[in-house]
């Protein structure tokens, strides 16, 4: 039988966690899984429990998601990779990602705190990412980044060129920047009818058909990806409650 988890207890947890940390500074966790399987709704949750909590203690929100859409790149970008069509097609594979610029925030994270920090959101609306749009203050001193390659654990690839498609060694460095490592599990059988109706809202399709083509064919392929290259992690949620 299945256990549902209470978004609560992983509010409790954080808290828990960022008291031990032995130097002053902030406590990154990150939320991973194959696109659909629920991260952004049960990090947005987290986030708002520990922040109910906070400021009943402490007058003071100290949690925030950062979501790692934001560093998709553009479509003028992918429009410059070698080949653009299989960039577009592929929009949501490790190798479309701007995963320098996700690496100095988590770097920026962990050094010190002196001053806000920013990240960059993503707008559905015009499909590409928006720059500094999202404020990390120095009172957030728990971060939680959701995303699908945040524990993610490829091989290194021979003879990898600048433009490959096989996903950069820099995923493992990311990974282990974190303190605490989430992954949801949800079946893929339901994350294919989650995205499929997703890419239809979106307009990114035209019809629900299209959408699940969509998401069995280049979403299956990401999370065939994610699955086989998982590295560890901390805790693995298979059903939430929020």
């Amino acid at each position: 039988m299945q256990t549902t988890i209470e978004v609560s207890d992983f509010a409790d947890l954080a808290l828990t966690r960022y008291l031990q940390l032995r130097t002053p500074g902030r406590l990154l966790i990150s939320v991973s899984g194959v696109p659909g399987s629920g991260k952004t709704t049960f990090a947005n949750a987290v986030v708002h429990k520990i922040n109910e909590l906070s400021q009943l203690q402490h007058g003071v929100a100290v949690a925030c998601a950062i979501p790692m859409d934001g560093y998709h790149l553009s479509r003028k970008d992918l429009a410059s990779l070698s080949d653009p069509d299989e960039a577009r097609r592929r929009r949501g594979a490790p190798f479309t990602f701007d995963v320098d610029g996700l690496y100095r925030l988590l770097e920026q994270l962990r050094e010190p705190i002196s001053s806000t920090l920013y990240a960059p959101s993503f707008d559905h609306a015009i499909k590409d990412p928006i720059p500094k749009n999202i404020s990390i203050l120095t009172t957030q001193r728990i971060v939680i980044v959701e995303g699908n390659y945040l524990c993610f654990n490829p091989p290194d690839a021979p003879d990898r060129g600048k433009e490959s498609s096989h996903p950069s060694p820099l995923w493992r460095k990311i990974a282990a920047l974190f303190d605490e490592k989430w992954v949801i599990d949800t079946p893929l059988e339901i994350t294919s009818s989650r995205l499929a109706l997703r890419h239809l809202a979106a307009g990114i399709v035209g019809s629900l058909e299209e959408g699940f083509e969509r998401a069995n064919g280049s979403d299956r392929e990401n999370s065939n990806d994610i699955l086989r290259w998982m590295g560890t992690y901390d805790r693995k949620i298979s059903a939430f409650s929020v």
